[in-house]
């Protein structure tokens, strides 16, 4: 039924999965109880069944086991336990040398991943509304503090792994708002790490080849996933206050763990990669004639591709997207900065947050948000390059448009009513005097109301008259 290569994976997954933290001290019994049953399970129905089935029949083992606990029960050690294994099978993938083994290996460790799915929607979502939000991002943040601990790494790597991890800590509070790109979020983070390991000069990161990065990025991935579903083990100390926690820390986790099949893609290549990449064998292609353009085709001239208007829709474009991408930028950072002003300005008033994000939502406060991001940009110790200087210009602007809009509607209605009221009617100055000056006329009267007596000018005296 299986392939040679299966049974070979099949044959390094087994003993893999029989050993782990099920039987350490800090899972409670009932955990235990759940998580073994489901990984004995899943190690038996691997044998027969593709992945996404075998992790259907492992989980309802494992109900079986506890039927008497809860649906947030039985959601909850299932993702920990499922991540707690795809961690395993990738540990056991990147310690092969044969290439196809650890491709195959890889592939049963995506499978079983995505089969979490099976436990309900995840994408976007938060456990439940009645999780603070510092609470998750101090639990994720204290997650991330543990994760690759008690990993056999070389000294590079673990400079590698504490860069990684720490743009991990980075995005917490974003994977705790929900909404966001999980794609996105990692992406950022392979990219901020890569350029973090090379600005610093690791070596064994700038000359290795792009395989040996990409299994460095996959790993810790994996890491970060099991760190959140390891720090659920640490939340439940806390009692049935906690249940709601790592609910979502379970769920989180099995977001990260998802993405192991694509990481590796998000790696930056660079030209040493491009320069030591095979290349296949050249292959001298035959002469094709070109087809002549018959009467009826519709070719484009040359000269009509330099349009004028084609020239100003690509700058309308550019213009267009640099707008949207101030715009998302407000959208994207709005909900951790209410959560960041809930917390210092009363983190005992649960109002207090939606009052903050109403005001957000008006024009006026959308407007001193973009102006407080556009000064954050210009004010953040980051290289000088186009991408952060425009940005703080286009939403600089945005917050200049927006507020002038908002005061106009304010103001011009007082304005219209003091012209009508007050201003209807007055006299207006001569059309031969500049408006809001003195006529000449009244010039020349105040001139001789001021010279003194004496040297005001007598009037000639007419001719006297004889008797």
């Amino acid at each position: 039924m299986h392939s040679k290569i299966h049974a070979r994976a099949l044959a390094v997954i087994d003993p893999a999965l029989r050993t782990g933290p099920l039987g350490a001290g800090a899972w409670d019994e009932r955990a235990r109880r759940f998580g073994g049953a489901l990984v004995t399970a899943l190690r038996e129905s691997l044998a027969t069944l593709p992945p996404m089935a075998a992790v259907g029949s492992a989980c309802a083992a494992a109900r079986a086991e506890l039927p008497l606990a809860s649906a947030v029960f039985h959601e909850t050690w299932s993702r920990v336990t499922l991540v707690w294994a795809v961690r395993e099978v990738v540990q056991a993938a990147h310690a092969q040398t044969d290439a196809a083994l650890r491709a195959e290996l890889m592939r049963v460790a995506s499978e079983l991943a995505a089969a979490t799915s099976q436990l309900g929607s995840i994408e976007g979502s938060v456990a439940s509304a009645g999780v603070p939000f510092e609470q998750m991002v101090d639990a994720a943040r204290e997650a991330f503090n543990r994760a690759h601990q008690g990993l056999p790494l070389s000294p590079d790597e673990r400079t590698f792994f504490n860069a990684y991890v720490h743009q991990f800590k980075h995005i917490a509070s974003l994977l705790a708002v929900g909404g966001h790109s999980v794609d996105s979020l990692l992406r950022g983070a392979v990219t901020r790490t890569d350029r973090t390991v090379r600005r610093d000069g690791l070596a064994a990161w700038i000359d290795a080849p792009l395989a040996e990065r990409q299994t460095w990025v996959q790993r810790g991935a994996a890491e970060a996933a099991w760190s959140l579903a390891a720090q659920v083990v640490r939340e439940q100390s806390r009692g049935d206050s906690a249940r709601d926690i790592c609910l979502w820390l379970s769920r989180t986790a099995c977001q990260l763990m998802t993405r192991i099949d694509r990481v590796d893609a998000w790696v930056p290549a660079t030209d040493r990669d491009a320069k030591t990449a095979p290349t296949p064998p050249a292959v001298k292609p035959e002469p094709v004639e070109a087809p002549k353009p018959t009467k009826t085709e519709n070719t484009m001239e040359p000269s009509k591709l330099n349009h004028p208007m084609l020239k100003t829709l690509e700058v309308d474009a550019t213009e267009a997207a640099w707008r949207m991408a101030g715009s998302q930028f407000v959208k994207l950072a709005k909900e951790p900065i209410v959560a960041l002003l809930s917390r210092h300005l009363g983190p005992d008033d649960e109002s207090l947050r939606g009052r903050i994000a109403a005001f957000l939502d008006t024009e006026l406060g959308v407007a001193i948000l973009s102006g407080v991001l556009s000064a954050g940009l210009s004010a953040m110790p980051l290289p000088p390059n186009d991408i952060s200087q425009r940005l703080s210009r286009e939403l600089r602007v945005r917050s200049m448009a927006t507020a002038g809009d908002a005061i106009a509607d304010v103001l011009m209605g007082p304005l219209r009513q003091v012209a009508v009221m007050y201003l209807q009617g007055q006299p207006t100055a001569p059309a031969s005097d500049p408006a809001g000056l003195p006529g000449s006329s009244l010039v020349d009267a105040l001139k001789v109301a001021t010279q003194p007596a004496e040297h005001a000018e007598v009037p000639a005296e007419g001719p006297s008259r004889t008797g």
